[in-house]
């Protein structure tokens, strides 16, 4: 997965192509933890969203690709 928060729209394919350039020489154990880190970002975007929508807060879309 590639989180793409806090990137305006027409800077997720240049994002996503960074992205995949800078893992595709990862080693297992590294990609393991990059991996890591955006699955927790996307989470924590996720549960904002909920949140705000119980609360009627409203949240921005928060997009992501897997990768």
């Amino acid at each position: 997965m590639i989180s793409l928060d806090g990137y305006e729209a027409d800077e997720h394919l240049n994002q996503v192509l960074a992205g995949i350039r800078s893992r595709l020489g990862n080693e297992r154990d590294e990609e393991r933890a990059v991996a890591a880190d955006e699955l927790r970002r996307l989470a924590r975007t996720r549960l904002a969203h909920l949140v705000a929508d119980a609360t009627g807060a409203g949240a921005p879309d928060s997009p992501s690709v897997p990768v």
